[in-house]
């Protein structure tokens, strides 16, 4: 199917009317305006002070690209032969194989800024196919225009746009989609093959897409689905065997390592009437000021509401043309079924997924929500400019139509905001790195994930990029028990002694003073707590609440005493 976005010519018909496409198509020039400027916002938000990161464990995935641009290789079974154990990174590493590929065009491009850059760019791919598909199959601008938008709205992450992989992931699910509805390209399903693989190695929780594309094939073409089918486990298990050569630490980071935070994250329920005072509330508050269970079935539903309370006009929208494309027995447009079919299947997956105390709404609106938009605007403009439907439906279906619209914009701006870095903000930041810069020129600085950006920016060793500390003695403990990691994840042992025989090192250098400058997070798992720190001769010099996104943290400054 070829492709125009600006299209007239024998598309317009007398389907709904003339009156009620303008209707549409004015609301659609309000909808764009409002998109230039909300894109423009959230770059400027961005592209400002890169140097503050937007999470807690964001300069996880600048260390690693840093170390892909060394030529160093943090999978290699010879980091288990170094004095310091090589990074640890929990997710897949094609965004960060991504951003160095481009870094060798545009080698003087700052790298943590080039994260930002990459990942603008992947929700702008995004929203635009999105965007593209909800064209093919529409009569008016409106449908298209919101899904550009709500498909942006999706990349959310505590600010929009992050040095995380999870705006690749979102682009690699809806380039599937996007794939799918191309009626005539040849080797589809290897295509979607080997998209579904990458996306497997970009962040692992987006592979669902996978599943619903095979339950999806399965259901309407059971050849494509064995073309699918073997194609998928051909380049699955090559890609599998030369990691397994070049990269045998690879899957322990990326399988059992990320189990470990995650299962412990899902694993903790909190008890049921924790939920009664709940204040519901969103955006970007001090953490101390945020109320929401740590983590379990509660924390989930606290999540779906909030996801309801801003969709819900866009999920009744789906559901109306599910109801009709059920009832006239044929699809709503080609490959209506898969989206129908992912969002299903995601729903599921986020069942579990959603307990994750790192997941609020962010899951949600990555893995479950592009499919969700692109079917109810395409399914609810059919509906509005049918004109074989009775006069109060094509009232409702129009009323309802304007309200997912003018609702949803309003909430997400409400309930989503883009993260702007106030003046204070920035005041502390720079207070922090200005104490790191100064007590690097007297020796070694422990550096505590939120302070790794100062690290890595200035060449200074980095042990907690925020990843590291997910190996613990309880994990170490549950994989010793275990005779499957044991025999799937054979060098996780070694890892993991390595890992905690260098915090023992670390901990005695800092009984000896070796340290300039040691950070630490109250609440948070550190190398040294202030108890330590205080037995061994070192003083609070200062505390600053790091203001980063939805959150912020306390982070503690202890330095050597004067003798």
């Amino acid at each position: 199917m070829r492709f125009n976005f600006f299209r007239t010519k024998g598309v317009f018909d007398t389907a709904g009317g003339m009156r009620r496409r303008l209707i549409f198509n004015i609301v659609a020039v309000a909808v764009l305006f409002y998109s230039v400027f909300f894109v423009a916002h959230i770059a400027v938000s961005a592209f400002t002070d890169t140097q503050i990161p937007n999470e807690y464990r964001e300069a996880a995935n600048v260390d690693l690209t840093l170390s892909i641009i060394h030529g160093d290789n943090p999978y290699s079974l010879a980091n288990l032969e170094s004095s310091k154990p090589g990074l640890v990174f929990q997710y897949g590493a094609l965004f960060s194989l991504l951003v160095a590929g481009v870094h060798f065009i545009v080698p003087f491009i700052d790298v943590t800024a080039l994260h930002y850059i990459v990942a603008f760019i992947c929700v702008m791919s995004a929203a635009v196919m999105a965007s593209a598909m909800a064209r093919e199959h529409t009569k008016t601008l409106l449908p298209c225009v919101s899904v550009f938008l709500f498909t942006v709205v999706c990349t959310w992450r505590y600010g929009y746009i992050n040095a995380v992989p999870d705006t690749l992931g979102v682009t690699l699910l809806v380039l599937v989609l996007f794939v799918e509805t191309r009626r005539d390209l040849k080797a589809k399903e290897f295509i979607e093959a080997l998209i579904s693989v990458a996306v497997f190695y970009t962040k692992q929780y987006f592979v669902v897409i996978a599943l619903s594309l095979f339950i999806y094939k399965l259901i309407i073409d059971k050849k494509a689905c064995v073309r699918l089918t073997i194609s998928g486990l051909v380049l699955l298990a090559v890609s599998v065997a030369l990691i397994h050569i070049w990269c045998p630490l690879y899957f322990t980071y990326s399988l059992l390592v990320v189990h470990g935070v995650s299962g412990q994250s899902t694993g903790a329920t909190a008890p049921v009437f924790s939920f009664i005072g709940l204040n519901g509330t969103s955006g970007v508050v001090a953490a101390s000021e945020y109320n929401e269970p740590p983590s379990g079935w509660l924390f989930e539903l606290q999540q779906v509401k909030s996801l309801a309370g801003i969709f819900i006009f866009i999920f009744a929208g789906m559901a109306v043309g599910v109801i009709k494309a059920f009832r006239c027995r044929t699809p709503s447009f080609p490959g209506s079924r898969l989206f129908v079919i992912h969002s299903g299947t995601a729903a599921l997956a986020l069942l579990y997924l959603g307990q994750n105390d790192g997941a609020w709404l962010s899951y949600y609106l990555q893995i479950l929500m592009p499919t969700v938009i692109i079917y109810a605007f395409i399914s609810m403009e059919r509906l509005c400019l049918d004109d074989r439907l009775k006069k109060p439906y094509l009232a409702a279906f129009t009323g309802m139509l304007l309200f997912m619209v003018m609702f949803t914009v309003y909430r997400c701006d409400g309930r989503l905001p883009v993260y702007d870095k106030s003046d204070e903000a920035k005041r502390v930041w720079d207070k922090a790195y200005g104490y790191c810069d100064l007590y690097a020129g007297n020796g070694e600085i422990l550096y505590v994930a939120p302070l790794g950006f100062n690290a890595l920016s200035n060449g200074r060793y980095l042990y907690d990029n925020g990843h590291e500390m997910a190996i613990n003695e309880d994990f170490y403990e549950e994989y010793k028990s275990s005779s499957f990691y044991r025999t799937v994840f054979p060098y996780a042992g070694a890892v993991m002694e390595q890992h905690l025989a260098y915090r023992d090192e670390m901990r005695e250098k800092v009984r000896q003073q070796g340290y300039s400058l040691v950070t630490a997070v109250p609440g948070y798992e550190t190398i040294a707590d202030s108890s330590l720190l205080k037995r061994s001769g070192y003083e609070l010099i200062d505390t600053l609440t790091l203001d980063m996104g939805r959150t912020g943290f306390d982070v503690e400054f202890w330095a050597p005493m004067l003798l």
